[in-house]
C-alpha cells in the first residue's frame, strides 16, 4: 500500500483522523482537554508542564526584571497563534493537494506595561495582533488565499482569542511557614 503524504501530511491517516473525530461527537477525540501545569521556581521563572508531558520554560527578560531565561507569556501566545495557523494552513492544502515549497507566518502585537504595571488604568493586554504569512505554492495565489480566509476559521487558537472565552480562576491559598532568607 502506497502511503499518500502532501507537505509530509499523510492524507490516508488525516481521512481516518476527520472520520474519528466527526463520529465521537462529545466524546474525548473530538473535544479532547488540554492541561497545562505552570511551576514557580524563582523571580519570574516558571517551568510548564503540557499535555503530553513535555517542559516549556517561562521568564521575563532582563530589563523587567527577569533572568530572560524562558519565553515569555506574551511570545508564547503569539506562537502558539502563529503554529495554530501554519497546523490549519498545511493540513487544509494538503487535504487539497496543494504542494507548499515555504511557509512563515510572523506574529506581533503591543502590550500596554503601563496598565500591567499599575501606572495607568488600561487593558493591559494585547492592544492588537498582526499575523503576516508568506507562502509559496504550487498553487495560484487567488486559490491559496481563498482557502487560507476559509481555514482562518476554523483554527482554534485564533478563535479562542477573537471571541470572549470564560476565564475561570480558583484559587487555594495557605499559609505556609518560610524560612529565613540568608543574608
Amino acid at each position: 500500500m502506497t502511503i499518500k503524504c502532501v507537505n509530509g501530511i499523510d492524507l490516508d491517516r488525516s481521512r481516518v483522523t476527520q472520520h474519528l473525530i466527526g463520529t465521537d461527537a462529545d466524546g474525548l477525540f473530538s473535544r479532547p482537554r488540554y492541561q497545562s501545569t505552570i511551576v514557580w521556581n524563582n523571580g519570574y521563572c516558571t517551568v510548564s508542564r503540557v499535555t503530553d508531558g513535555q517542559e516549556i520554560t517561562g521568564d521575563e527578560p532582563e530589563r523587567y526584571g527577569g533572568s530572560g531565561a524562558g519565553f515569555t507569556p506574551q511570545d508564547l501566545l503569539l506562537t502558539a497563534v502563529g503554529h495554530c495557523l501554519a497546523a490549519t494552513y498545511i493540513g487544509g492544502l494538503s487535504a487539497a493537494g496543494i504542494a507548499v515549497k515555504s511557509l512563515q507566518i510572523n506574529v506581533s502585537g503591543r502590550v500596554n506595561f503601563r496598565a500591567a504595571y499599575g501606572l495607568e488604568a488600561a487593558n493591559p493586554g494585547f492592544e492588537s495582533i498582526g499575523v503576516e504569512v508568506d507562502i509559496r505554492t504550487d498553487s495560484s495565489p487567488d486559490k491559496v488565499k481563498e482557502i487560507l480566509e476559509r481555514l482562518l476559521k476554523t483554527a482554534p487558537i485564533p478563535d479562542t482569542i477573537i471571541r470572549p472565552v470564560p476565564l475561570d480562576v480558583e484559587i487555594s491559598c495557605r499559609q505556609a511557614e518560610l524560612a529565613a532568607e540568608p543574608r
